[in-house]
């Protein structure tokens, strides 16, 4: 009798725990990407260049689907179940792409692509890698984004880049790591626009 109560009671307590959520998910928390605020260009743009359309990055589904991602080998991928951010990373880097390239005045304008319906260029990209690295006593964050400029007259692509940075992560917790992969991701972005900027002055019209 005894124990047919204690199996009812645990039963009881598993509906409870299902519906009004108890144990650890209930101190689940959210981060963001921290970016700084990027400066309007004191420079414009020839007008020649005209509009750029900024595509929404695509991304892994691994990355982005909300569990922030680590790795505790080359071969294994984990995640931080109570560790979630809090916007798609996607959405969060592609405004800060289209925010630093309008910042360096390289177009006539820039806006994501559902604001511009005959732009100049589109540029398209992916977030390849955005993750914690494990290598022994060593934490880094790292950060992969690449991307294309595509011509809208001529239909090809008229520059393309590839970044990558790592970050050691200087606090060993979830906040810490999330700085560094906002530290990784600022240097991926840098990286590329600076490549495109290069480009902008040396071949596009």
């Amino acid at each position: 009798m005894k124990l047919r109560f204690l199996y009812r009671l645990a039963i009881a307590f598993v509906a409870v725990c299902a519906l009004g959520g108890c144990g650890p998910s209930k101190y689940a928390k959210s981060y963001v990407l921290n970016f700084p605020q990027t400066a309007p260009s004191v420079a414009a743009a020839p007008e020649n260049r005209g509009a750029l359309a900024v595509r929404e990055f695509q991304c892994p589904q691994y990355l982005c689907e909300g569990r922030i991602v680590y790795r505790p080998s080359a071969e294994e991928i984990a995640f931080y179940e109570f560790h979630r951010w809090a916007a798609n990373p996607r959405n969060m880097v592609t405004q800060y792409v289209a925010d630093s390239i309008r910042s360096r005045g390289l177009f006539k304008s820039v806006s994501l692509q559902d604001a511009i319906t005959e732009p100049a260029y589109v540029l398209r990209g992916s977030i390849d890698r955005l993750e914690e690295v494990d290598q022994g006593s060593m934490v880094q964050a790292v950060c992969t984004i690449s991307a294309q400029l595509m011509n809208t007259q001529t239909k090809s692509v008229v520059w393309s880049h590839t970044a990558t940075k790592t970050v050691p992560v200087q606090t060993r917790n979830v906040p810490g790591v999330v700085d560094g992969l906002s530290a990784a991701v600022r240097m991926s972005v840098e990286a590329l626009v600076n490549a495109l900027q290069d480009a902008a002055a040396s071949s596009l019209k």
